[in-house]
C-alpha cells in the first residue's frame, strides 16, 4: 500500500458534509498516485451528493498543503498538539488554584467515584457536548449519546477515573477527559471544558491538575492534548503548566458544486 483516500458521512453532521483522510507515502509522491486517488474520491463524493469535504493536513507538510490548495481547498482552523513531561512536572506552584476553586464551592471527582453507570455517563456526555460546541470555530453538531457511548466508553483507552468532573452543588459544570494508551505509556487529554457561568474561579486549571494526578497514578510518561489556536484561555493554562507545543493540523475544506 502506497496511499489511500477515504471519506465519511456521519448521520449527525450537516447534510452533505463529509470529512476524510488523504495520504500518500512520501516516496511515492509526484508520480500521479495522489491525483488518481483524488479523481476517484471526488467522483464518489459527487455521486453521494456531498456539498462539503473537509480534511486535516499537517502544518509542516508543504507538499500536502500545496496539493490541496491547487485543487481548491481553503484553509480554516489550526489545531496543534502539546505535550507535558510528567517526570519533570512540579505541581506545587499550582495547588493554590485547586484550593481556591474548592474554597469557591467546587468539588472534583471522577466517574469511577460515583459509579460508571448509564445515568452518570449521560451527565458526562452532556458536559462533553457543551464543551465541544463551545470550542472556537467548532461545528455546531455533536454525536448522539448512543454513538458517543459506543466509541468513547467502549474504547480500549477509556478509563472511568479519567473522566474528571467539576461540580457545584448537584450541578456538573466542567470536565477533563483522559484516555490511557499503554503502548506509549501516555495519556491523552481529549477535552477540558467549563461552563461559561463558572469560569474565572480557577476550575479549568484545577481540572488540569487533577488530570495530571490521574496520569501519574497510571505511571504515564507524558500527557498530550490538542487545542484550537484561537482558544486563548486554555492555551494560557497549558503554557503555565509547562505544555510544549508540537506541529499541528490545518483544517482544509472544499465546497463542491456543479
Amino acid at each position: 500500500m502506497v496511499g489511500y483516500a477515504e471519506a465519511t458521512y456521519r448521520p449527525w453532521s450537516e447534510p452533505g458534509h463529509f470529512d476524510g483522510e488523504f495520504c500518500i507515502d512520501a516516496g511515492w509522491r509526484r508520480r500521479g498516485v495522489g491525483a488518481t486517488l483524488w479523481r476517484d474520491l471526488l467522483a464518489w463524493l459527487r455521486a453521494e451528493g456531498a456539498t462539503l469535504f473537509e480534511v486535516s493536513l499537517r502544518d509542516n507538510d508543504p507538499d500536502a498543503i500545496r496539493f490541496a490548495e491547487v485543487r481548491g481547498f481553503v484553509r480554516g482552523r489550526h489545531r496543534f498538539e502539546s505535550t507535558l513531561d510528567l517526570a519533570s512536572f512540579d505541581e506545587r506552584p499550582f495547588v493554590g488554584a485547586l484550593a481556591r476553586a474548592e474554597a469557591a464551592g467546587y468539588r472534583f471527582f471522577s466517574l469511577a467515584d460515583v459509579g460508571d453507570t448509564e445515568e452518570a455517563r449521560r451527565r458526562d456526555y452532556e458536559i462533553n457536548r457543551r464543551a465541544a460546541l463551545d470550542i472556537p470555530g467548532a461545528a455546531q453538531t455533536f454525536v448522539p449519546f448512543e454513538e458517543w457511548q459506543r466509541f468513547v466508553c467502549g474504547a480500549s483507552w477509556y478509563r472511568p477515573d479519567g473522566q474528571i468532573i467539576a461540580a457545584r452543588g448537584d450541578e456538573w459544570v466542567g470536565l477533563a477527559a483522559l484516555g490511557y494508551f499503554p503502548t506509549t505509556s501516555s495519556m491523552y487529554n481529549m477535552v477540558t471544558g467549563v461552563d461559561r457561568a463558572h469560569r474565572g474561579y480557577g476550575v479549568a486549571q484545577a481540572l488540569k491538575l487533577h488530570a495530571i494526578r490521574c496520569a501519574r497514578r497510571y505511571g504515564a510518561i507524558y500527557i498530550r492534548t490538542h487545542n484550537d489556536s484561537e482558544n486563548a484561555p486554555i492555551l494560557a493554562i497549558n503554557r503555565k503548566l509547562g505544555y510544549q507545543p508540537q506541529p499541528g493540523l490545518y483544517q482544509y475544506a472544499l465546497t463542491l458544486s456543479d
